[in-house]
């Protein structure tokens, strides 16, 4: 049976596939879409995912998730200058943590930084410099 973006497109509605992994499912239940379901399904649960039974795989990708922005935050460097000095270099997602734990703290010295007129900006790493997903540390 011929396998086609539409039934690709609603197994991946269903559960949680990339298209190759749902064009391999299909193929392999000759394009039977609810047995290119089950299959799916059973492949996850063995592989302890969770994410087919729709309860406590929602939670691991929040978890994911959160850990993925905590990654990217930390690579992001928050960086305070003063004609040409560097005051401050930190992590971003330490000053979220910071800005949530003392936000008038935040507050003002964002004030102060930019009353003195400093300059205040972001770095992110280079594409494929150590420490990107991906990459040797």
């Amino acid at each position: 049976m011929k396998v086609d973006l539409e039934k690709i497109d609603q197994l991946r509605a269903r559960i949680d596939l990339t298209y190759e992994e749902a064009a391999a499912y299909l193929e392999a239940a000759d394009g039977d879409l609810v047995q290119a379901l089950v299959m799916a399904e059973r492949d996850l649960l063995a592989e302890g995912d969770g994410e087919a039974t729709g309860g406590g795989g929602q939670d691991q990708g929040w978890i994911d998730r959160v850990t993925e922005l905590v990654k990217r935050g930390s690579s992001i460097r928050l960086v305070v200058e003063r004609e040409g000095t560097q005051l401050a270099n930190i992590p971003v997602a330490a000053g979220v943590v910071g800005a949530i734990w003392a936000p008038q703290l935040a507050a003002v010295g964002a004030i102060a930084a930019l009353a003195s007129k400093c300059s205040v900006r972001l770095e992110s790493p280079s594409p494929g410099s150590p420490g990107q997903p991906g990459q040797p540390n």
